[in-house]
């Protein structure tokens, strides 16, 4: 089980390894972009990935779940 300390010390490639082990949640669109939810152990990752490219961008790891706030907003109730 990785640690989020040793999560952020990958390079973006074993990081983008790491995150398809994870469970994808939810995702959503900002900015021309999609942002992807992943739990791995102990903390979230989003992958900020850019449809236009076909790249990953960026992908970013936090244990706060303030963070999961704009994923929260796009859920419609009935």
């Amino acid at each position: 089980m990785m640690t989020l300390l040793e999560f952020n010390a990958l390079s973006l490639y074993d990081k983008a390894n790491a995150v398809w082990h994870g469970t994808f949640l939810a995702d959503r669109k900002e900015k021309g972009m999609v942002i992807q939810l992943y739990s791995l152990a102990g903390f979230y990752v989003e992958v900020f990935y850019d449809q236009r490219d076909n790249k990953i961008i960026d992908l970013r790891s936090f244990t706060s779940t303030q963070k999961l706030f704009p994923y929260l907003a796009q859920i419609k109730f009935i």
